[in-house]
């Protein structure tokens, strides 16, 4: 390998922020020879793939063009992984961008460090590139690190924005995404992390990802028609974990398997679904099957709403119990303020229904 990083952009229908995106990378001319990116032009049909080949014709010896028929998020992984030449890689959505300054600073670090896994922190930046929240990570700095010293908040708040993997790691697992569908983003921040030995710490903002753009998977509109998506990955990733033979890194792994599971019911059953959901009952009952450690924590956790609610919600026989229970929530909380005791159960409202 001759790169020292490869960056993977899938990019479709992303004229009105590519540009912006691969501005980001322009570095050093020397970081610009160990730097790979690699554009993956999945089917556009607005100036995404012009603005990118732009950039080819202009810096030849960084940037690749991958013009292919549509596939999603996932077939874009793929192909990119499969043509790569840095000794590490990282994921970049066209509709964000890096810290350029930062950016230099991190190709030169990848050169002098070594690990199977780098970190960095970043940033939810809005349209006008307004920083809404930061993400900085408490971790060793400064030394090489293993998963499982890692601590346990990471699991929830650690995307690929925050991850650069070396490369040979997934493909000596044979590493796919999953493609022809959206979400796929969470297989890439779980299924490596089984092989993952050492990590390391760069403790700088790098990575800014953009919100509220309309047509973005996390739009409320488009994650209510993708439930479908979205469970045949949650279902990849169990699939995955009940079958490896190391969980060497476990703490990690439960924990991060858990949150996105517990995010899925609280997306799907609290604000979405219709008062009989087949599709999540299903979900529901594959994981009491396949992963039943799982299924009990789901239902048991303290101290978490969206557990107990999980909880009263198989109680009720798989019915939506939203307005009732936030009404108890409510209830318990005016009750605390005032000093009483509730004097009733979550069950008592769901008779009422």
């Amino acid at each position: 390998m001759d790169k020292i990083l490869s960056i993977i952009i899938p990019t479709y229908n992303m004229e009105k922020y590519l540009r912006k995106c691969l501005e980001s990378l322009i570095v050093s001319e020397e970081n610009m020879k160990c730097l790979e990116v690699l554009v993956v032009n999945d089917g556009s049909k607005d100036s995404s793939s012009l603005i990118a080949h732009e950039y080819e014709t202009k810096y030849p010896q960084t940037f690749r063009v991958i013009d292919k028929e549509n596939g999603n998020y996932g077939s874009c992984v793929n192909r990119g992984l499969k043509e790569a030449k840095g000794k590490y890689i990282k994921l970049l959505d066209s509709d964000d961008s890096f810290v350029n300054e930062t950016f230099d600073e991190f190709v030169h670090f990848l050169m002098t460090e070594d690990a199977d896994l780098f970190i960095n922190d970043y940033c939810i930046v809005d349209a006008n590139g307004k920083i809404m929240e930061t993400y900085s990570f408490r971790m060793p700095v400064g030394r090489n690190f293993s998963v499982n010293e890692m601590p346990k908040s990471v699991g929830h708040w650690l995307w690929h924005h925050g991850m650069t993997y070396r490369t040979q790691i997934l493909r000596d697992m044979n590493y796919s995404q999953t493609e022809g569908i959206s979400y796929t983003d969470d297989e890439w921040i779980f299924k490596p992390m089984f092989n993952v030995r050492s990590v390391r710490y760069f403790p700088k903002t790098l990575y800014l990802y953009l919100i509220g753009r309309e047509g973005q998977t996390f739009d409320p509109r488009v994650v209510k028609k993708s439930m479908h998506n979205m469970l045949i990955v949650k279902r990849s990733m169990i699939d995955f974990y009940t079958k490896a033979k190391d969980l060497s890194n476990d703490n990690y792994l439960y924990a991060k398997l858990f949150c996105r599971v517990v995010e899925l019911y609280g997306t799907h059953i609290v604000h979405f679904s219709n008062d009989f959901n087949p599709d999540m009952i299903d979900f529901d009952n594959y994981i009491k099957k396949e992963l039943p450690r799982l299924w009990n924590d789901l239902d048991t956790v303290k101290g978490r709403l969206k557990c107990r609610f999980i909880n009263y919600w198989r109680k009720s026989g798989y019915k939506r119990c939203y307005t009732q229970f936030f009404e108890y929530i409510l209830r318990l909380i005016v009750n605390k303020i005032k000093g009483r005791r509730p004097g009733y159960h979550m069950a008592d409202i769901l008779k009422r229904r």
